[in-house]
């Protein structure tokens, strides 16, 4: 990513190119741009359909980082406007290439596509744990969360954040309402925080977060978000929140394991798709699941 030559990424030019990323090792706005292109096969179907929440960084600065939900006059990119509101959404390397130049890093989506927006099409559970805790702790917490979804009839693919955390996403028909799928996220994570009070918290306070791994639910809330698969991250390293293979788990895999460097090429060299059953997994939440997330017998 160090070729400099040319400043043109997807048919949008990138104005200053060389403008680096603070404590990000050299690397610039048009090494992003040409990681988000490199990419784009794998990203666009996260994307695609989905009202965004962009965070931006202007002038490449991690200090001046904000959200940015709606659309504006200079944000370019597809433009929808459901319920009154206009969101951007991105189907192509060009449009996520206008946004680069617009100083966006990261892109979060919601929990379901167009036209039906009121129906959300999966399930994302947030890992967030303890900083100090082991990997290997993780890892369990990760194999626990994935048995429970089993014995709920339900299959989840787990992906890096960026960050010291892990999702585990669950494919959905878009039958639910955002209230349906809010309520079971929410009955998955307190059976967790009850069957095993000393690994797991449900309770966003950070007293009860210490030494715990907090599930984070509400990222299955209407207009809430999550950061999409192959996104990078404003953060020291650029690193990409990426879909990975249960097997992969038995390796560290937080904070910047990988990256926009390193992505393009694992990538390249993956002989399956780790996620590749998502697309075809579209799953129900079934009578007898939450039966028994409310039964107090059930061991989960």
């Amino acid at each position: 990513m160090k070729d400099t030559a040319g400043a043109t990424v997807a048919d949008v030019a990138i104005s200053h190119p060389q403008r680096e990323f603070g404590g990000s090792n050299g690397l610039t706005k048009l090494d992003l741009a040409r990681y988000y292109e490199a990419v784009s096969e794998w990203l666009r179907p996260h994307l695609a359909d989905r009202p965004l929440a962009v965070l931006r960084c202007p002038g490449g600065d991690f200090r001046a980082c904000f959200f940015q939900r709606h659309a504006h006059p200079g944000m370019k990119g597809e433009k929808r406007v459901p319920k009154g509101a206009d969101y951007v959404l991105a189907h192509s390397p060009k449009g996520v290439a206008e946004m680069v130049q617009a100083g966006v890093i990261e892109f979060h989506t919601w929990g379901a596509t167009h036209p039906r927006i009121d129906r959300p099409d999966r399930i994302t559970l947030d890992l967030d744990p303890d900083p100090d805790l082991e990997w290997r702790i993780v890892r369990e917490a990760c194999e626990l969360v994935r048995a429970l979804l089993v014995e709920l009839e339900l299959t989840g693919f787990p992906k890096t954040t960026g960050g010291k955390g892990m999702h585990i996403v669950s494919p959905l028909e878009r039958r639910y309402t955002w209230d349906e799928v809010k309520d079971f996220s929410r009955a998955v994570a307190t059976r967790l925080a009850v069957a095993l009070p000393t690994l797991f918290t449900a309770s966003m306070a950070k007293s009860r977060r210490r030494g715990r791994i907090f599930i984070d639910y509400l990222r299955n809330g209407e207009t809430a978000t999550a950061v999409a698969a192959y996104s990078a991250r404003a953060r020291p390293g650029l690193p990409v929140s990426t879909p990975v293979g249960w097997e992969e788990l038995k390796n560290d895999l937080r904070g910047a394991t990988f990256d926009i460097r390193t992505v393009p090429a694992r990538l390249r060299q993956l002989k399956n798709d780790p996620w590749a059953e998502y697309w075809s997994g579209k799953q129900r939440i079934t009578v007898a699941a939450r039966r028994a997330l409310s039964s107090p017998n059930f061991a989960g």
